[in-house]
């Protein structure tokens, strides 16, 4: 006779104040759900429908993963900001971990540059300061994080790319996974001599393995709206060696070398927060977004940044607006099967 046939446990049909709906996303350790609110929320402002993070079925006996998932979870649960992917609920039960966020319709700013660059085009110069921006605020909120005696967490990113940061249909601009933050205390993301976050969006005292503070953040966001401005990469190459050296030692073009439209405050902009040394380089991120938005002459370019994002993904923006119709009707009364 055949052995015992071994079966992953089923993903379970409700966690914590959800109903998980089907799967939208995946990667990574993880998997992204639809859920549903199944009782009438306490404060009537609260989403009806979210994304939920759950860590996928093969990893849900590892003890280390969950340990790390965990962390993360509280860790966003703490941060509250326009400009960062909001959390509702962390929560462990039916031996399956979760974190339930906002649900975001939009795409990645990697997306968006890949989709402008495909049409060999790229974002206009105030929108891709706009954006950075943006995410500057997130960063200076960040890292301006206390526990709740008031003492700093001393929260540093570590990975701040365009694949972390979500741009809505809205136009809205969110940055998200912190699941490579330094944070005080928090061992699990701080272990030395391992490098954390994509090789050519690191700071050259990341290569180097050197002590990290918040301007390392900054580094990466520079190299960032470099990107963004002229279509470009910085500093990968085709090795993770050289990747490692370029950000080490590599050149670093003036952006107005390949798009000459970029004004040259701009430019200065950029090339202060790609300064290696980083006591020359802005001394927080909220330095850099305020010069960017005295630039941009304090101008809200949601709308723009909107208009560009749903022209390049129509069909998308189409898709996941089906996402919202579970809301309509009410959850199902339906009991999991046991």
């Amino acid at each position: 006779m055949p052995g015992p046939v071994s079966r992953r446990p089923a993903r379970p049909e409700r966690l914590g104040a959800w109903q998980v709906i089907a799967k939208i996303a995946g990667g990574g350790m993880s998997s992204i759900y639809l859920g549903r609110r199944v009782d009438p929320p306490v404060d009537p402002h609260e989403p009806g429908v979210v994304a939920l993070k759950i860590v996928r079925q093969d990893l849900i006996a590892d003890e280390h993963v969950l340990h790390m998932f965990i962390d993360e979870g509280k860790l966003l649960s703490r941060l509250v900001h326009p400009n960062i992917v909001r959390t509702l609920e962390v929560g462990n039960e039916a031996g399956q971990a979760f974190i339930a966020m906002e649900l975001l319709l939009g795409t990645t700013l990697a997306e968006v540059q890949d989709a402008m660059v495909a049409r060999g085009s790229r974002l206009h110069p105030e929108l891709a300061a706009w954006i950075t921006a943006r995410v500057g605020d997130a960063l200076q909120y960040a890292h301006d994080l206390t526990d709740e005696a008031g003492a700093p967490l001393s929260l540093i990113h570590r990975d701040v790319n365009p694949a972390n940061v979500f741009v809505t249909f809205g136009g809205e601009v969110k940055l998200f996974d912190f699941g490579m933050a330094k944070v005080r205390d928090r061992a699990m993301a701080s272990s030395p001599n391992i490098v954390k976050g994509k090789l050519p969006y690191l700071s050259p005292e990341q290569v180097m393995q050197l002590p990290l503070d918040s301007r390392s953040d900054i580094f990466a966001l520079g190299t960032t709206l470099w990107e963004l401005l002229t279509a470009k990469r910085l500093f990968r190459r085709d090795s993770d060696m050289d990747t490692v050296r370029a950000v080490h030692v590599g050149p670093i073009p003036d952006v107005r070398e390949s798009a000459p439209d970029v004004p040259d405050a701009l430019a200065r902009i950029v090339r202060r927060s790609l300064e290696r040394k980083r006591e020359n380089r802005y001394q927080s991120a909220a330095e850099m977004a305020r010069e960017l938005d005295e630039l941009l002459g304090g101008a809200d370019l949601a709308g723009r940044v909107a208009t560009v994002t749903t022209e390049l993904f129509p069909a998308e923006a189409k898709r996941q607006g089906n996402w919202l119709k579970p809301a309509v009707s009410p959850p199902s009364s339906r009991q999991p099967r046991r």
